[in-house]
């Protein structure tokens, strides 16, 4: 079957009609702070995000994990049609941001053609742009002949520990697997993305005063200064590895032995096998004393899996590729170093594509910003592509 024009005509005439709605929907999101240590932010976001959903028919659930973590799961099965199997759809995108309660940058703003705001980016203007689609979809009564998973999770900024096996769980029989992150700066979409390793380190030495007994001390400080350096061989350019201590603490006075000192490192690694080269290395390195008479305690690991490219998503990138062109949208396809919770149903084989929210720059800064005419133009591609993909079965099963 051939796409339907008068379809097409009235997805794009939905979403140009509620685009108003819908930047008035990002900054209701965007004014809530919903950092790490604002829970009732975060589930006031959730409550937003659920609204939508139950408005559209979709079944909520909300699920509590440790920590104050709330995620949501929104489900809608498809209605049964003679002869056609209904693709079975993931949606994925977090609620939660890198800025805490106390931040300086808490609100929603428009400046010329840009949205401004914490989380406008990554990811709040996806959420908008993942429910704008579904939206359209009911208006053209084309909801229906797909099977809906949606889930958003509260804990992605922190590598998603409390909803990582959710995410997998949900991802086990899709078809194709969708996430609204920040699309990049050039328009492009996300075919692959880095693995990502945290780990937090210290270092446990003997406090002693400087002057008159430090013989009788051990030096943490100096001792993570060797595992520093040593940590720092183990960047990899040319495998595009990258091992980044990015905070170090440690001392109380200047003039006594510190007795600790701590660092939080990132790891960045793009296959499987490198990780757990790299891994296995720095935990070597922690197993010995830097110098004599310190300890070494390490916690972390590589939380989210590379996302290699592969048929399955390239294929399924393609389609939303030829999809875009058909309409005068110019997307691109990157690989990115930034992991997101796509790596996790890339990793299990699921056609994936990311970088599906609103076009922008500098999340995670007090610059963060989409170009306002993206939130519609993204969700029309997602409506679109979607509208399409029956008629493409072949892109995951070839």
């Amino acid at each position: 079957m051939s796409p339907d024009p008068r379809l097409d005509s009235q997805v794009i005439e939905f979403l140009d009609r509620n685009e108003p709605q819908l930047i008035e929907r990002l900054r209701a999101l965007v004014d809530v702070n919903s950092g790490l240590d604002n829970p009732a932010g975060r589930l006031t976001c959730l409550e937003q995000l659920q609204r939508v959903y139950e408005r559209l028919g979709f079944a909520c659930e909300r699920v509590a994990r440790p920590g104050d973590m709330v995620h949501l799961i929104a489900r809608r099965p498809a209605k049964p049609q003679v002869g056609k199997t209904a693709p079975k759809i993931l949606m994925l995108g977090h609620f939660d941001t890198v800025y805490d309660s106390t931040s300086t940058f808490l609100s929603f703003t428009q400046q010329g053609e840009w949205l401004c705001g914490p989380g406008v980016g990554d990811m709040k203007g996806g959420l908008v742009v993942a429910q704008a689609a579904l939206e359209a979809l009911q208006a053209v009564r084309q909801l229906d002949a797909f099977d809906w998973v949606c889930f958003h999770n509260a804990d992605e900024e922190v590598q998603s520990p409390t909803s990582r096996d959710l995410i997998q769980q949900l991802a086990v029989d899709r078809d194709l697997a969708l996430d609204f992150e920040i699309g990049r700066k050039t328009g492009a979409l996300v075919r692959s993305r880095a693995g990502v390793g945290r780990y937090f380190i210290t270092v446990r030495g003997k406090s002693a005063h400087a002057g008159m007994d430090p013989s009788a001390g051990v030096n943490a400080i100096v001792g993570m200064a060797h595992l520093v350096l040593a940590l720092a061989k183990l960047n990899d350019p040319a495998h595009g590895t990258t091992v980044n201590v990015g905070v170090i603490r440690g001392g109380t006075k200047r003039n006594v032995v510190p007795d600790e000192a701590k660092i939080e490192v990132d790891l960045r690694i793009l296959t499987v096998e490198e990780g757990e080269r790299v891994d296995a290395a720095i935990r070597a390195l922690c197993s010995q004393p830097p110098v004599p008479g310190a300890s070494v305690d390490i916690l972390g690991g590589v939380g989210r899996p590379p996302w290699q490219r592969s048929a399955q998503s390239d294929r399924a990138v393609a389609h939303f590729q030829a999809v875009a062109r058909e309409f005068d949208q110019d997307v691109g396809a990157e690989d990115t170093g930034g992991g997101s919770d796509a790596n996790f149903t890339a990793a299990l084989g699921i056609p994936t594509v990311d970088g599906l929210g609103p076009v922008g720059e500098h999340p995670h800064t007090h610059d963060e910003k989409v170009r306002r005419h993206t939130v519609a133009e993204r969700a029309k591609l997602v409506a679109l592509a979607l509208l399409r993909w029956n008629q493409a079965v072949e892109i995951v099963q070839a």
